[in-house]
């Protein structure tokens, strides 16, 4: 049994390393999807060589599986087989990958399901080849349309005629058409046209004569049109070999005798053209066809070209490899073996190219590229029509640059624009209006419900009734409102519109602009809270303008005195003959000019209080230090008063305030409570922060000989103002400190009762 079961390891083993060795994608998996094998060409086609997949579950290295793939391999694991030609894979990275799959059950020993085997082929490059040439295919059949032109030629030793696809378009027959010269003939219209067809046609073949004719001819379908056929044959070694040329549809033309005659003369022109390039080159590329149009344009002369030159000469290096490599991945063959010829197939080729004159100066063209084939399908050489489109360039380059400053104006604007079809209710937004809302990804259906559920929920109500105003009286008048936007900003928009309506007077449409005006109704709001504090700030200005003229009115009420009395004195001292008297009078000159000084430097340090802006010196204070600060600077008359002061800052410690007013309104209110002090006790001043109603309060509380607020209140807090027979009273300790506190937008009041006490209560 143990043989048996290693037999079978043995088995289960062969099997993982021959699966790793195949050449194609094949992984093998167990029933929990997890691998236990996988080919290399499995790792590369899904860019797996540096990971190890044994062990990990399929839907871990895929995670972008969806559910119902991962149905069907629950299916196969119950034995079904799922075989798909070609699907896209749409990879985690956002690439898409095409494959092909075969996916069906493996069974073990016991003939049980013993998991997946995947056999894949990556199939991506095949299938944008084939993309590719189905867009290519369209552009080529869409400008021959437009054109109207198709080749043709006439092998001379088997008569065979090849038409291109729009010959067949032009003659209107069915698609399985066989023309031959004969048949192309008997499409004329007139037998003397038919005629003279045929005589050009041997002209052409005995003496080398071009063919150039304006005829009518009758499609398959009965139609009449005008076509113009130009024609040359080809000889080789004298012996004419192939007979070719253009066939155009000029019906257009030939509406009156006027555009016949222009069409025709354009037509007869056409290989001699100079604003058209034609050349044609033989079998092996070598030029045997330059018009006077490609002399103009290239600068070469078709003596020096024809017969000499390949097209490589005025083709860019680069382009030309680009060119091969793309006619390499479309016909499977090497354009560095010999045999390999990519002009085998039936081109018929339009696209732009950079061509290079003599000069070596360069200009963008467009490049018609028909291949000509022989009757066994090989190349005999190509015909390339070729036009200058400098000017277009131009012109399309200054629309582009146009439409990218319209989208930038756009964007600078914060502007989008928005269409609504109210009938079928879809909306469409442009690029910069969805960019206005956040949004990235892909467009998707739009409706006003869309849009209205961005409406901020306080403007719905509004919103809703302007556009149902708007549809019933057809007027859309400007609205301004806030949205959500898909990542949760709120903005706020304003939309201008138009109503248009139908026959019966029904709005059925409207179209508008919307702007992101989020940053102007800021700045609105800025202006609106700028006037309300230069309000403030004139409200200020008037209130210290009143205090500086009553400041005015007292210093010039305070130094009238002393000034009159120095006069009184310097005339007596001139009056004055004897000295002691006059000695006498000196030295009251002292006294006064003394008292003069004090009164100056008192209304010095006012004004500079009432002036400066204590704003400007804000800092983080600490009531503690401010008191400590305090009770030191003032620690010689707390001796000797015998003063207990108390500081209690546990509710409020920190305050942002001008250092140097606190400094002052804590000097001055806990001196003067010191100063001011009880005969009969010693003083007791408590010094409390708090909070009250958010706002941060001090309060200075004595117990001294206290103030009658009846007789005294109102000039609580005046200049030179005193209450009590104190020698060192001045009367500028309480006015310094309302001003002080009054400069930074507080308010000082206090409560006292004589020989009680005094609470002063400062509000921040």
């Amino acid at each position: 049994m143990s043989h048996y079961l290693n037999n079978i390891k043995l088995l289960e083993k062969h099997h993982q390393i021959f699966i790793e060795q195949t050449p194609t994608a094949i992984a093998m998996l167990d029933t929990n999807m997890v691998y236990l094998a996988a080919s290399k060409r499995w790792l590369k086609d899904y860019k797996l060589e540096q990971e190890d997949v044994i062990g990990h579950c399929h839907y871990d290295i895929f995670p972008e599986i969806g559910d119902d793939w991962k149905k069907d391999h629950q299916e196969c694991l119950n034995g079904k087989i799922n075989i798909c030609d070609e699907a896209p894979f749409l990879r985690a990275d956002g690439t898409t990958q095409w494959i092909y799959w075969d996916v069906r059950p493996w069974y073990n020993s016991k003939g049980e399901i013993g998991g997946l085997l995947m056999h894949t082929g990556d199939i991506t490059e095949q299938k944008e080849k084939e993309l590719k040439k189905k867009r290519v295919e369209s552009i080529l059949n869409d400008t021959s349309e437009i054109a109207r032109i198709s080749t043709w030629e006439i092998n001379l030793s088997t008569q065979e005629l090849l038409w291109n696809k729009m010959a067949y378009e032009i003659y209107e027959v069915v698609d399985d058409f066989r023309p031959t010269v004969d048949a192309a003939l008997e499409f004329f219209k007139y037998d003397e046209d038919r005629q003279a067809a045929k005589i050009a046609i041997q002209n052409a073949i005995d003496y080398g004569s071009a063919v150039d004719m304006d005829v009518e001819l009758i499609t398959a379908k009965g139609n009449t049109i005008w076509v113009k056929i130009l024609g040359k044959v080809e000889s080789i070694s004298g012996v004419p070999t192939r007979f070719y040329g253009i066939l155009q549809d000029v019906s257009s033309f030939r509406l009156t005798e006027q555009r016949l005659n222009k069409a025709y003369k354009e037509l007869e022109a056409i290989f001699n053209s100079k604003s058209i390039a034609v050349i044609s080159t033989d079998k092996d590329g070598v030029i045997n066809r330059f018009n006077s149009g490609a002399e103009k344009m290239l600068g070469y002369s078709a003596m020096e070209m024809i017969g000499f030159k390949k097209p490589e000469i005025y083709l860019l290096k680069e382009e030309l490899n680009v060119f091969k490599q793309d006619m390499e991945l479309e016909f499977k063959g090497d354009s560095n073996n010999a045999d390999f010829n990519y002009r085998n197939e039936k081109i018929f080729n339009t696209k732009q190219w950079t061509f290079k004159r003599k000069d070596g100066s360069t200009f963008p063209g467009l490049k018609s590229l028909t291949a000509i084939q022989d009757k066994d399908g090989l190349n005999d050489g190509f015909i390339a029509v070729i036009t200058d489109i400098t000017k277009i360039k131009e012109v399309k380059d200054e629309l582009r640059k146009k439409n990218d400053l319209l989208n930038l104006a756009e964007r600078l604007s914060l502007l989008g624009h928005w269409q609504w079809n109210i009938i079928d209710d879809v909306a469409i937004w442009s690029d910069n209006l969805l960019a206005l809302l956040d949004y990235e990804g892909e467009q998707f259906t739009l409706d006003f419900a869309t849009y209205f559920a961005m409406v901020h929920d306080g403007d719905k109500d509004e919103v809703l009734k302007h556009f149902e105003l708007a549809k019933r009286e057809q007027e859309f008048k400007n609205i301004t409102h806030r949205i959500i936007t898909f990542t949760g900003n709120i903005k706020t928009i304003k939309i201008i519109a138009n109503v248009i309506s139908n026959q019966n007077g029904e709005a059925v449409e409207m179209v508008g602009t919307c702007q992101d005006v989020t940053e102007f109704k800021k700045a609105e709001n800025k202006l609106i809270n700028a006037k309300e504090d230069l309000e403030a700030v004139a409200q200020k200005l008037s209130y210290q303008n009143k205090q500086l003229a009553d400041f005015t009115h007292i210093t010039s009420h305070n130094l009238r005195a002393p000034v009159a009395n120095l006069n009184s004195l310097m005339e007596i001292y001139k009056l004055s003959d004897d000295d002691e008297e006059r000695l006498d009078i000196f030295g009251k000159f002292d006294t006064v000019v003394d008292r003069l000084t004090l009164t100056l430097n008192t209304l010095i340090e006012a004004l500079k209080t009432k002036i400066s802006d204590a704003q400007e010196e804000l800092e983080r204070v600490d009531l503690n230090q401010i008191f400590e600060n305090t009770t030191q600077t003032l620690s010689g008359v707390i001796l000797t008063s015998g003063a207990v002061i108390k500081g209690d800052f546990k509710e409020v410690s920190i305050i942002a305030y001008n250092k140097l007013y606190m400094e002052s309104i804590f000097l001055n209110l806990i001196g003067n409570a010191i100063k001011y002090k009880a005969k009969d006790r010693a003083p007791e001043i408590i010094v409390q922060s708090k909070v009250k109603n958010g706002r941060n309060i001090i309060t200075f509380k004595d117990n001294g000989l206290g103030i009658d607020l009846e007789r005294h209140g109102h000039k609580l807090f005046g200049l030179n103002k005193v209450f009590h027979r104190h020698p060192d009273a001045k009367g500028v300790g309480l006015f310094l400190t309302k001003t002080q506190v009054e400069s930074m937008g507080g308010t000082i009041t206090a409560i006292s009762e004589v020989n009680v006490g005094t609470t002063f209560t400062i509000i921040f």
